[in-house]
Parts: C-alpha cells; sequence; structure tokens
C-alpha cells in the first residue's frame, strides 16, 4: 500500500485559513477527483497530478452554491460527464463539462480556477435544510438525495424533475446508497435504522434497526454502501455493545446482520466498497473501506474476519467520505488495481493505492454482471466489457413510456410526421443542454462566514425608545426583529421611528435633515456614513386605512396602540388628506429615514451615490461616469440607477430623473402625492412606490407612464395584518412584480389592469414543484443574494418566489407539510406549471417561459391527457378560421409575454409531445396543421 497526501491539496475560505472537506468522488476515468468544502465550492484536481506531483494540479474551481458543500458523486460512465453537488442552501446541482471550448494550450494555471470548465445546467430544490449524501442509481435514471428535513427525494433524471418522496424516517437522514443491480435503495438516519426501498413503486420495503440500538455516537454522516456483487450493504455507525462496528446487513430473507467490521476505536462516519469484485487463490471477495472519528482507515476484504490493512494518525480530524477508482488497463507485474481518496475535517485528503499483490485480480466485468443478474439486474450487465458499460446502461426510456409512475409498451408510430418529431427531439436534447449551459451564470460564492452571518435568525431584543431615538441620528433604521409573544405567537416587533398618529411638520425641511443627519463639511464624510444599501432585502412596514376612518379617529386608535403593526415616519399633511377622502383603501408605508449617504445598487455596472449635506444642497454623484448633481429643497431618501437613467427620491415627494452617461437632467421634477419609499431603474424604466402605496413605472425613453398610480392596498388588506414589503422587483420590458412577508409575490398584468398573484407559499403545497417554507426559523435578515442567486439559471420568476419564501417569517413544521397521493399531486403539480408558465408570461420572462413550456409539455405527454393537451395545442397554435388562421382578425393573442406562440409549439411542445406515441394522432393533427400555415 501506497499513500501520497499532497500539501496542495486543500480548500481555503479566505486564502489564509484552510477548511474542512466533507466529500470526495472519482468519476468514471479516474482522472478527476472532486471535493467539496466548507468554503462552498467544488474543485476538481488531476490524480495523475497527486500520483506524480506534475502540473496541472487544480482542473477547475465550481462556485455556485451559497452554502458549505456536503456531497459530490459524479455520474455513472463516460458517455456524458456529470457531477451532482449538495450543499447546506438546501440545494442540489447538477454539473457538466463545457467542452466547446479548449483551455488546455493556454498552459497551466492559466485560468486562476483550473482549465477546465463546468457549469451547473440544472438545480433541484425540495430540501428544507441542509442536503447530506447524494446517490446515482445504477444507469443514472435517478438520483437520490438526503438531508437534515428527515427526507429522500428522488429525482428522474432524464426529466429531472421529483418523481417520490420518502418520509418514513423521523429524524435527519444522512446516507444513501443503490443497489448496484437497481432494486433496492438503502438509507440511513438519526432515527437508529436503515430503511430499503423498493425503486419499482418507492415503497419500504424492510427496516434494520438491531446493529444501531446499542449506539450513543453522534456523528457528521452515516453514509451506508451496497457491495459490488449486490450481495450485502455496510453501515455506518453502527454499535455491538460499546465497540462502534461497521454492520453487514445481508441481502436474504430477513435482512440479517451477523457480520461487522470491528476494529475502530471510535464512531465510523463512512463506509464505501470498490466498484469492482476481486479474486485471489481462487477466492472472490468485495473490498470495503471504513473510516471515521477515530483519524483512521481500514480496509477489509468480505471473505476474511480481518483488515488487511489498516492506518492510523492518517489525519487530524475526523474521516468524513472514502472514494474508490480501480484501472481499467492492468501494466506491469504486480499492477495497481484500486485507488482509495478519503477526506477529513482537517482539510487535507490521502491517496491510497493498493496493488495484485495484496487485493487480487478484479474478475471480468461481464463475470461481475452475471452475480448482479442473480439479483434479478434487468440491464445487460452479462455482456459488459467495461465498468461504465456495467453501471452507466439504461434502455428503460427507449422501450418504455412513463405515465404516473407506471411502464407499458409504447404503440408503434404510425406517421412520417411523428417520427420526424421523435427525431428532432432527440437531436435537440444535447442542444438544449448546451443552451441551458450557456444561460447558466456561476456566480462566485460569498465567503461561508458572511454567508453564516447574513442567514443566522434574528435574536436581539427590538432596542428600547430612547436608544432607537439616539441611534437613528448615527445609523440606518434597523430592521423589524421577529419576537414571540406569551402565548408562543410568532410576531414582528416594530423599530418606531416616531409614534403612529403624532402631529407631524409639513414636507421635511432643513430644520428636520439637521437633526437626523450627521454632516459638517460639504465634502464626501471621510469616516464610512450610515448608508442604506438598496440591493438587500426590503423590510417596510404596511398599513391598510379604510374609507370609514377619520383623520381623528385614526390618531386616536395610534395613540392607543402600543403593539401597532407598521410604523409611518413623516407623511405630509397634504398626504394624509388624500389618502383620507380617497375612495378606495388607501396604504401607509414606513418612509426611509433620512441618513448621511445613500447607494444605488440596481445594476452592478454603474451605481450613484447621494449626500445629504448639512445645510446644504444634495449632492448625487455617479463614479463611474464621472458626473455630479446638486439638488435643493430637501433631503434625500431613495436613489437608484440603470445604464440609461438615474433617479433620486426626495422627501418632499418630488423625484429627479438624469442620464446616466452624461448627468443630463431629462425632465423637471415630478411630483407625487407622496414621498417614495421605493426606486428602482432597469434600461429605460422607472418604478417608483410612494408612501400611500400608489406604484408607477415609467418609461423615460417615451416619456409616458407604463402603469400609472395602482395601489398595492389589494395586496395587503386580504389579511387581518397588513403584511410588510419585502421586495419590488422591475424587469428590462418594464414588468413589475411586488413581493410580501407572508410569502406571496405579485406582478401587475398591463392588459388587465390588475395584480396577478404569481406566488403563494401554500396554494401549490403538495407539487413536486413546490417550494416549502424553511423549517428554520427566518426574520427579516437572510441570505438574500445568496439565496436568489442559486435559483435555475436565468431564471426571475423563481428567484423572485424563492425570495419572497425566504424574507416569509412563518415557521412550518413537518406535520403542516403537505404529502398528497400519487394522483392528486399528479394533478396539483400539473396546475401548478401551468400557473408558473402563466406568471412568467405576465413579467415577460423568456428563459422562464421556455423552461415551463418545456416542463409542461413533459407532463403532459406523460399524463396522456388528450383534452388538456388539445387545449394547449389550440391556445399556442391560434383559433382555426375559414380562410386559414389570422390571428389579427381575431381576440387570439400571438405570443405569450413577446415570445411567439408559434414557435414554441413547433420547437418545443410538438417534439416533446410525440414521446407518447398514444397522443400521435393529436401531435399529428396539430404539426400538418402548423407546417401548412408556416409555408
Amino acid at each position: 500500500m501506497r499513500i501520497t497526501k499532497p500539501s496542495w491539496l486543500h480548500h481555503d475560505a479566505d486564502k489564509k485559513t484552510q477548511t474542512a472537506i466533507f466529500s470526495v468522488d472519482f468519476d468514471a476515468s479516474g482522472e478527476r477527483l472532486a471535493t467539496g468544502g466548507m468554503d462552498n465550492k467544488v474543485r476538481l484536481w488531476s490524480t495523475h497530478a497527486m500520483i506524480t506531483n506534475e502540473e496541472p494540479k487544480l482542473l477547475a474551481t465550481l462556485a455556485a452554491h451559497s452554502g458549505a458543500v456536503m456531497c459530490v458523486r459524479f455520474a455513472h460512465g463516460q458517455r456524458r460527464r456529470q457531477l451532482a453537488t449538495g450543499a447546506d442552501d438546501m440545494v442540489v446541482l447538477i454539473w457538466e463539462q463545457d467542452t466547446s471550448t479548449d483551455y488546455s494550450d493556454l498552459g497551466a494555471g492559466s485560468l486562476s480556477g483550473g482549465n477546465e470548465i463546468w457549469r451547473p445546467v440544472r438545480r433541484l430544490t425540495g430540501h428544507a435544510s441542509d442536503v447530506c449524501d447524494i446517490a446515482w442509481s445504477p444507469g443514472n435514471r435517478f438520483l437520490a438525495s438526503c438531508g437534515l428535513d428527515n427526507r429522500v427525494l428522488i429525482w428522474d433524471m432524464h426529466t429531472y424533475e421529483r418523481v417520490a418522496e420518502l418520509t418514513a424516517h423521523s429524524q435527519f437522514v444522512k446516507g444513501v446508497t443503490f443497489d448496484p443491480a437497481g432494486k433496492y435503495l438503502a438509507t440511513q438516519s438519526d432515527d437508529k435504522t436503515m430503511r430499503v426501498w423498493r425503486t419499482s413503486d418507492w415503497a419500504e420495503h424492510a427496516t434494520i434497526s438491531a446493529p444501531f440500538m446499542d449506539n450513543i455516537f453522534s456523528t457528521y454522516f452515516r453514509r451506508p454502501s451496497w457491495s459490488p456483487d449486490g450481495d450485502c450493504v455496510a453501515a455506518a455507525n453502527a454499535a455491538n455493545g460499546r465497540v462502534p462496528v461497521a454492520a453487514i446487513v445481508q441481502r436474504t430473507t430477513g435482512w440479517p446482520t451477523d457480520l461487522s467490521f470491528v476494529g475502530h476505536h471510535a464512531a465510523i462516519e463512512v463506509v464505501r466498497f470498490n466498484p469492482r469484485v476481486f479474486s485471489s487463490n481462487g477466492t472472490t471477495a468485495s473490498v470495503c473501506a471504513a473510516a471515521g472519528q477515530d483519524r483512521g482507515v481500514s480496509i477489509w476484504l468480505t471473505s476474511q474476519p480481518v483488515p488487511i490493512a489498516a492506518s492510523t494518525g492518517l489525519f487530524t480530524g475526523s474521516v468524513f467520505d472514502l472514494a474508490w477508482h480501480s484501472p481499467e488497463n492492468l501494466e506491469g507485474d504486480d499492477p495497481v488495481v484500486a485507488r482509495l481518496a478519503a477526506c477529513s475535517f482537517d482539510g487535507t485528503v490521502a491517496l491510497l493505492e493498493f496493488t495484485q499483490s495484496e487485493l487480487g485480480k478484479p474478475i471480468p466485468v461481464a463475470d461481475q454482471g452475471a452475480l448482479l443478474a442473480a439479483h434479478g439486474c434487468t440491464r445487460p450487465v452479462k455482456n459488459a466489457h467495461t465498468l461504465s458499460e456495467l453501471y452507466a446502461s439504461d434502455n428503460d426510456s427507449a422501450e418504455y413510456g412513463v405515465e404516473d409512475g407506471s411502464r407499458h409498451p409504447q404503440p408503434i408510430a404510425e406517421t412520417v410526421e411523428q417520427m420526424r418529431l421523435e427525431a428532432r427531439h432527440q437531436e435537440s436534447r444535447e442542444a438544449r443542454i448546451s443552451q441551458a449551459i450557456e444561460t447558466v451564470v456561476a456566480a462566485p460564492s460569498e465567503p461561508a462566514s458572511q454567508a453564516v452571518a447574513e442567514s443566522k435568525p434574528a435574536e436581539e431584543s427590538p432596542p428600547k425608545p430612547q436608544e432607537a431615538e439616539t441611534k437613528q441620528q448615527t445609523e440606518p433604521q434597523a430592521m423589524p426583529v421577529p419576537v414571540r409573544t406569551k402565548d408562543g405567537r410568532k410576531r414582528v416587533a416594530p423599530v418606531f421611528i416616531r409614534p403612529l398618529g403624532r402631529a407631524s411638520s409639513s414636507t421635511p425641511n432643513t430644520t428636520a435633515v439637521k437633526s437626523q443627519v450627521k454632516v459638517s463639511t460639504g465634502q464626501p464624510p471621510a469616516a464610512d456614513p450610515p448608508r442604506v444599501l438598496l440591493d438587500q432585502p426590503l423590510w417596510i412596514e404596511s398599513r391598510v386605512l379604510t374609507t370609514q376612518q377619520n383623520a381623528s379617529k385614526q390618531n386616536s386608535e395610534d395613540d392607543n396602540q402600543t403593539d401597532a403593526v407598521a410604523s409611518v415616519s413623516s407623511l405630509s399633511t397634504q398626504s394624509i388628506a388624500h389618502a383620507q377622502a380617497a375612495a378606495m383603501p388607501r396604504v401607509q408605508l414606513a418612509i426611509p429615514q433620512v441618513v448621511a449617504q445613500l447607494e444605488s445598487h440596481d445594476n452592478p455596472a454603474i451605481s450613484v451615490a447621494a449626500y445629504n449635506q448639512q445645510e446644504q444642497r444634495v449632492r448625487l454623484t455617479c463614479m463611474q461616469n464621472s458626473w455630479t448633481a446638486h439638488l435643493g429643497g430637501s433631503a434625500c431618501i431613495a436613489v437608484a440607477a440603470s445604464n440609461k437613467v438615474a433617479a433620486a427620491g426626495m422627501a418632499d415627494g418630488s423625484v429627479h430623473w438624469f442620464d446616466s452617461s452624461s448627468g443630463a437632467r431629462l425632465a423637471p421634477p415630478l411630483m407625487a402625492e407622496a414621498p417614495a419609499v421605493v426606486l428602482r431603474c432597469t434600461a429605460q424604466y422607472c418604478l417608483w412606490l410612494n408612501a400611500v402605496g400608489q406604484l408607477t413605472v415609467f418609461d423615460t425613453d417615451a416619456m409616458r407612464a407604463v402603469i400609472e398610480q395602482t395601489s398595492i392596498a389589494p395586496l395587503l388588506y386580504s389579511t387581518d395584518k397588513a403584511p410588510a414589503l419585502t421586495g419590488v422587483q422591475l424587469t428590462e420590458t418594464g414588468a413589475c412584480a411586488v413581493q410580501l412577508s407572508n410569502g406571496q409575490a405579485f406582478a401587475f398584468d398591463q392588459r388587465l389592469r390588475l395584480w396577478l398573484r404569481i406566488a403563494d407559499p401554500y396554494t401549490f403545497e403538495g407539487s413536486d414543484f413546490s417550494i416549502h417554507p424553511h423549517t428554520k426559523p427566518i426574520g427579516t435578515s437572510g441570505n438574500f443574494k445568496a439565496y436568489a442567486r442559486t435559483a435555475t439559471a436565468g431564471s426571475k420568476l423563481e428567484a423572485i418566489q424563492e425570495s419572497a419564501l425566504l424574507q416569509h417569517h412563518r415557521t412550518i413544521s413537518d406535520k403542516e407539510q403537505k404529502t398528497l397521493p400519487r394522483s392528486v399531486r399528479g394533478s396539483v403539480t400539473l396546475e401548478h406549471l401551468e400557473h408558473q408558465l402563466l406568471a412568467a408570461a405576465a413579467i415577460d420572462s423568456h428563459s422562464d417561459i421556455e423552461r415551463f413550456v418545456d416542463l409542461l409539455a413533459q407532463r403532459l405527454a406523460q399524463a396522456g391527457d388528450t383534452k388538456r393537451t388539445a387545449y394547449w395545442l389550440s391556445m399556442l397554435l391560434g383559433p382555426p378560421l375559414a380562410n386559414g388562421l389570422t390571428p389579427e382578425s381575431t381576440s387570439w393573442t400571438a405570443c405569450l409575454g413577446t415570445l411567439p406562440k408559434r414557435k414554441l409549439l413547433q420547437q418545443r411542445v410538438l417534439p416533446a409531445l410525440s414521446t407518447n406515441r398514444h397522443l400521435q394522432s393529436l401531435v399529428t393533427e396539430y404539426s400538418s396543421t402548423l407546417s401548412s400555415l408556416l409555408q
């Protein structure tokens, strides 16, 4: 046995401290070793460099997770290089290598993260807590993920949809492994059980608890492993009395656990079988490695009662994961037949090499396939010649259609058009994956310490009124803090700027600014002044005033209401009068506090800063384009900028527009009914939301209002307590969305002139695509940017929906999360996809429209619902008339958002529906009609 421990292989959080490495795995070729660490990154290393110390060493750095990476697993086989990673950001990412550009000729180290390019092509959401372990099924058809939400999720890797949710475990699930014969899945949990599930229907087949009942040890992981011949599964963190062992669960009647690997002095975190079966002196055996908290690694043959090798003192921290690789080509008199990688909490990785004289000779792959066939393996394993062929062959999708989880033979293709559509669908799969790769933006993750700090729920009590009054002179307004009432209910304690209903001055003037701004010179302050970062999540308290409320009654209520649900700083007298006189319910929103400096962060390429200077004009500065404007009258309370327009909102209710590149004024000051509490600029569009809840969107190029003084009152008064405003989004096409603290989000439809609810955490609960609220309490401080960034690549809709959910402070227990029957879940999922498609059209997000068109078409093909499929085909094609299709003369709209419906029908929907030949008559009819129309 030869041991190598490269000093250069490590994960650095800030290039100073070495962080823990939680997982390792070899790819099918054995040329790459993936590691996942506490620095939120995945790194790919050259195995050859680990042995020879030659360059290149680091092949790639994968940065898209916003939490520590807990597990990395390569897919079986070499046909498509895929890598699945799970992290404590509750997300599973699927990565693929981008081979379209060759960077190898740039030389080693030309790219700071390595010379290979890997991109996340799918983001799988559904876990409500940390993802601890991942396993690919033989054939790569399914992916299993488990985590600290006590659940195991099963994903169909052909459609990237969640097909099953296993919820029998009562505590954290920390390990998963698939049977190499493809019949079972084994999972391990802190509830001291291993459960075996059938892959045919994902029902529980057996529960094993005997080896774990005496266990008193706590571990980070419980990673089991199935033997390559399918005869047994090794379980981590078992115990024989007080002695830690790795239990061997045999694949026979009753799943006996009489055998164990005994020898470790502390709890075992992980066991891992070599994927090959070895033969020595006429005896065949599987090779298994075990490691854990005693910082050592032991190697076992299933044919021997004692370990054949053990390494102690190899690490200074617990061993968390193991990975094997056996070379296909054996060279030399005593060739290396296996390599084992081990990673530790101390941030290092060791490579152990074993020769044929130590382990024996690998048996032919075909013979190993025969062993799996004896256990009922249906893959063509008997004819396999390589390990990739043994584990990566999967022909289920070619011969079977899938509907609600059942399999039935597909009918034959009846027309040439059906065969043509099927061929187009097959040819476009790789093209769509490549297109998805191009649209993914793998933004670098924030430092782990920052991410943890941002996502930690606030626990401090709100400041006393005297302290708050003192702090507001030097600090920006604090965010509200979730607190518990005596009856256990969760409430948000407001941070008072001043008591509601008290007499306020008219429009804030220079004197008012003087009492709140700490500035002594006309130049920008030398020290860092208090500032409001507008890209952080909002938390603006709201209040709805009905038409029956008059001023005297309102003021009386405000004075006596000590636990008010919202706070308002200084609305002008005129604004209050307008609010009382309005014919519909009006809104009061908390006005931003006047601070010394504000900065815009709408666009990373341009930033505008406003300086409120004592007894002087407000100075508005754009550093990138070197221009400055001076504004008089009152203090600036909001600022925003895009590549075309910059806007400043003043305390007197005026809004100033400037050209971003030159600083030229675009219009005289625009006067609103009340001061702006939110300003947003995107492209040529400018959005403002004023303190009485009126939202307006302007097109500054055309100098017209796209959305004109639309009240957000309908979004607030539907509940007993008006929720807080947690986000306002403005897209490049002028569409807007509003997010609330109850987890809901709304978009304004410019044709209907109404608000559409595009997100609600409970409407589609139980859908395969639903996102459950966190089981952890969430306050007003969350890792908003990191959480939104991990949404499906390019997905504006999911970014809006998930960030709204992130700010939703209600805690949902596992009992409140719905688990629907299969038939009901399928119907709810289909309705959810239809909702998502129409919501994407409402905000005109092209990537979302295309994505949900694809998913909806796939679901319709799986369900085989002829009537529903015909409706969507008709909606996309348009109404047939006597003289052909003339959409201009009908009420039919030719676009979803701004994407042509017929283009979506031709390129995406019809090819996807052709996968179900039971729909081929319907598909052929619409395809022929569309073809004749487009000629």
